[in-house]
This record gives structure tokens, C-alpha cells and sequence, in this order.
């Protein structure tokens, strides 16, 4: 398999700390598919269009027929709620690696039937190349590392200014951020 991915250190970094996440309430179906499509998006090969169907992020219609094809796990209950999980997260993104390579459904299906969500990892990383943001010799001349900043227009005269390589927050983390950017602007007007 080879997909021509080529991912910053930091994108290594972030899975990690998604996967240590606490998962043990789960997140629901459109969490998870802004999660893995942000991802998808971010990291897309270049060979890949962006209005093809295999360069298409997942909608939840599109989504489910993969867990019909036993692509994808089916969510777990919690009370009346669907919740997915980390396994669920890894099956997605590699599911969306898999289409990239323009393998069939049943083929994809019969790549990951069975395997461990270790296994899915191994293969979700399999062929992808780790570039890390600065080489060693680089690094070591640098009192610190340079960080990379994303800007957000909020509204005409406010920005948002995110670190490129944070993680993507939990839905209790980003209700806290939003608080907080409220009681910031409401200080300063």
C-alpha cells in the first residue's frame, strides 16, 4: 500500500493525544466525522481531487453504508444514544486511506475483518512518511522551535489564532474554550 501521504511529527502527535483521550463516554456520529474528515482534508495525497469520490469526506449516509459493509464497527448504546469510540476513529481513517487507494469495498472489508485496533493502527500508518518539522542539525542550532499559527477570521477586525499542530478538542474542551474566548471579549468590550 502505498498512498504517497506525507504527515508533519505534529499529526503523529495529535493521534496520540486523541487516543489517550478518555473515550469512555464516546462521541457521537457527527463528532467523529468532523474529526476524521478535518483529518482527511488536512492530509489528502496530492493525486487525490478534491471532488472526486474518493476525495469526498464521509457524510453519515456514506458512513453507515460502510458499517453495513463491516468496514466500520457498529457504535456502541449508551441509554438511547449511539456513542463511537477510538477503534471506530482509527477504522475511519483508514477506511479513508483504503478509498484513497482506490481499493474495492469488499476488498477494504476484508482487510480489516477481524483485526485489532493495534493492527488497524499499524496499517493506518503503513506506508505513510513522518516528516518532522525541522531536521536534527536544524533543531539543535535553534534556541526554540519555530510554531506555526493558523488564522481564523471571526468577523471583519477579530482573528483567532490557533497552533497548526494542536489537537482537535473534545466537545467538553471546546464548550470550556468558547467560555472562556466570551468572558475574554466580553472583558475587552
Amino acid at each position: 500500500m502505498s498512498t504517497g501521504i506525507r504527515i508533519p511529527e505534529s499529526a503523529v502527535r495529535e493521534f496520540d493525544e486523541i487516543e489517550r483521550m478518555a473515550w469512555s463516554d464516546g462521541v457521537t456520529l457527527p463528532e467523529l466525522l468532523d474529526w476524521v474528515n478535518g483529518v482527511a482534508a488536512r492530509f489528502r495525497p496530492d493525486d487525490v481531487g478534491a471532488g472526486s469520490r474518493v476525495g469526498e469526506g464521509f457524510t453519515p449516509r456514506t458512513f453507515r453504508h460502510y458499517q453495513t459493509l463491516g468496514c466500520i464497527d457498529a457504535p456502541d448504546r449508551v441509554g438511547k444514544r449511539a456513542v463511537y469510540r477510538f477503534r471506530q476513529y482509527v477504522q475511519a481513517l483508514l477506511l479513508r486511506k483504503l478509498i484513497w487507494e482506490r481499493l474495492p469495498s469488499e476488498q477494504i472489508a476484508a482487510i480489516m475483518s477481524g483485526r485489532s485496533t493495534p493492527e488497524l493502527k499499524r496499517l493506518l500508518f503503513e506506508g505513510i512518511e513522518v516528516v518532522p518539522r525541522h531536521s536534527e542539525t536544524t533543531r539543535q542550532s535553534q534556541s526554540a522551535e519555530t510554531v506555526t499559527w493558523k488564522r481564523i477570521s471571526v468577523v471583519p477586525g477579530v482573528e483567532l489564532h490557533v497552533r497548526a499542530d494542536l489537537a482537535r478538542p473534545r466537545p467538553r474542551e471546546m464548550n470550556e474554550w468558547l467560555a472562556r474566548l466570551e468572558a475574554a471579549l466580553r472583558k475587552r468590550f
